[in-house]
């Protein structure tokens, strides 16, 4: 089943263009939206959180970008109405491969995923495979 829409919240423009065309095609989802920055993203949910039925179902996170980067963002978003967080599957889409991200991220239980760079139809296969598995 595929996802309504997935938030893809990443500084770079070249990544996010490929990661687009990856999504879709391997038939993840057909609205894929794109944030250069946390702030940019926090401020569309924030947005869509009276109405839960029009949010992302997936969130791939990059941890690393300017003006509010991933953690900050993850730190929001522990603060924020619990509907956004349990309405969305948060998963971080990193080329960061120190283990202390890793253990990180485990420190937020809302996080459904870490995905190392570069994204791969495999790990989309199992993204979709988690979004039905959770309906």
């Amino acid at each position: 089943m595929k996802a309504k829409k997935v938030f893809l919240v990443d500084d770079d423009f070249i990544f996010r263009e490929a990661a687009e065309v990856l999504i879709t095609s391997s038939g993840l989802t057909d609205e894929v939206f794109h944030f250069e920055n946390g702030l940019e993203a926090y401020n569309r949910l924030e947005e869509l959180s009276e109405t839960p039925e029009h949010l992302p179902e997936i969130m791939l996170l990059d941890i690393n970008m300017p003006v509010m980067n991933g953690w900050e963002l993850l730190e929001e978003l522990r603060q924020v109405k619990s509907v956004v967080r349990d309405s969305i599957q948060i998963h971080i889409l990193t080329s960061s491969i120190a283990p202390e991200d890793l253990n990180l991220s485990k420190e937020y239980e809302f996080i459904d995923g870490y995905i190392t760079k570069p994204l791969t139809r495999a790990d989309l296969k199992k993204l979709s495979q988690s979004t039905v598995a959770e309906e």
